[in-house]
């Protein structure tokens, strides 16, 4: 990918992420962890807390391969970079609609909270899941991104 995409990928990966250890993430991580201990057992809220917190914990554990992978192998970073960018941002947006999910469970009877919990399990069902795949993605490394060399790009 070149372009937004790309660039807010390789920044997100490279310089937010793999050049402080991840000390970003867990910032990050720290107030998702604080919110699913405050949430974790309210009523009704299971449906949310338990999704974002199997996500988290994946973010948590990608992004320990991709900073373990990269210190042997630079271009595992650009290689992730795309993907990780997606897993995170399912990530954030379910910690976002589970606090959404909080304010809106005790005011149900009311439509406008009755839409945002039905569009929070719309994500949580349909979108969040992707992040599954986007993490295998990831996990299969830069090599195929550099298995053909410069001479067949060539046309004939």
């Amino acid at each position: 990918y070149e372009g937004t995409n790309g660039i807010q990928a390789l920044d997100l990966m490279g310089r937010k992420i793999a050049a402080n250890g991840g000390a970003f993430l867990k910032l990050f991580a720290a107030d998702v962890d604080a919110f699913i201990a405050e949430q974790g057992s309210a009523d009704g809220m299971a449906e949310f807390v338990e999704p974002l917190k199997a996500a988290m914990a994946n973010l948590n554990e990608l992004t320990e391969w991709v900073l373990t992978q990269a210190q042997s192998n630079p271009n595992e970073i650009g290689a992730a970079s795309v993907e990780y960018l997606h897993v995170f941002g399912y990530t954030a947006y379910a910690f976002m609609w589970a606090k959404m999910a909080a304010v809106a469970l005790p005011k149900a009877s009311e439509d406008f909270y009755k839409a945002k919990l039905a569009t929070g399990r719309f994500f949580f069902k349909r979108l969040l899941p992707r992040y599954v795949s986007l993490t295998e993605a990831v996990k299969g490394g830069s090599e195929p991104l550099y298995g053909l060399d410069e001479a067949m790009f060539e046309t004939a």
